[in-house]
C-alpha cells in the first residue's frame, strides 16, 4: 500500500538540482582566522610566490579530521600553535543524541543551532582551484583559533616550496592587507561569533 509522504517535496527539483562530483575533483583545504584576543590582532601570511597576503590554510591529509587540518596547517604555514576557539557558532550541525533525549517527547529540532558552545567552523569559501592541473572545485573550511602574537613561533615548519612570512596585523586592518573579499569576510565572521559569544576580545 502507497502512503502519501508526510512531507511534500519537489523531488524532480531535487534532482534537477542535484549534482554529482567524483572525489578526484573536489578539493578540500582548511585553515583558521587565529585571533590574539586581548591585542585585537589576527595572524595572516605573506605569501611571496603569489605576493599576496592571505589567512593560512592548506590541503587536508588523507584520514586527517578537517579541525587537525586547519590547526596543522597554521602551525606549519606561520609556526604559531594556535588553538582552536570555542564559541556560539551558527551552525546546521545537529546536537548529540544524548542532548536531543533530555529535551523529551515532542523536540522538534532546530534547523540552525545559535545557543551552543562549540568548535564547528565559522564558513567557507569556495572557488575553481586555479593551480590544479585537472578539474578541481576547492572549498576552505575555516575555524576560529586563537594564539599570543608575542610567543616565539616554531622554525622551519614550512613544507619544502613554500615562502610565506607569518605577520599579526590589527583587526582592523583586515580589509587592508587581504588580497580576497571571502578571506575578509571570514575574519569579520570570527569577530562576530566571538562577540555574540561573550568572550572578551579587544578593537
Amino acid at each position: 500500500m502507497n502512503r502519501e509522504p508526510k512531507e511534500q517535496l519537489d523531488m524532480d527539483q531535487i534532482d534537477t538540482s542535484m549534482s554529482f562530483s567524483p572525489a578526484h575533483e573536489v578539493g578540500i583545504s582548511c585553515g583558521t582566522v587565529t585571533i590574539d584576543l586581548p591585542r585585537g590582532k589576527v595572524l595572516i601570511v605573506w605569501n611571496n610566490r603569489l605576493q599576496i597576503h592571505q589567512l593560512p590554510k592548506g590541503r587536508r591529509n588523507v584520514e586527517e579530521t578537517f579541525i587537525q587540518t586547519a590547526l596543522r596547517e597554521t602551525h606549519e604555514e606561520t609556526g604559531y600553535r594556535a588553538k582552536a576557539l570555542p564559541l556560539k557558532v551558527p551552525t546546521r550541525a545537529q546536537k548529540p543524541k544524548r542532548a536531543l533525549s533530555e529535551k523529551g517527547n515532542g523536540y522538534k529540532k532546530p534547523e540552525i543551532l545559535f545557543d551552543r558552545v562549540s568548535t564547528e567552523f565559522i564558513g567557507t569559501c569556495s572557488y575553481p582551484d586555479p593551480q590544479s592541473k585537472s578539474p578541481c572545485f576547492k572549498t576552505v573550511f575555516f575555524w576560529a583559533a586563537t594564539c599570543d602574537s608575542t610567543s616565539i613561533p616554531d622554525k622551519d615548519t614550512q613544507d619544502e616550496g613554500e615562502n610565506l612570512e607569518a605577520k599579526w596585523i590589527e583587526l582592523e586592518d583586515a580589509e587592508k592587507f587581504l588580497r580576497f573579499e571571502a578571506e575578509i569576510a571570514m575574519v569579520k565572521k570570527a569577530v562576530e561569533d566571538i562577540k555574540r559569544s561573550g568572550v572578551d576580545i579587544k578593537e
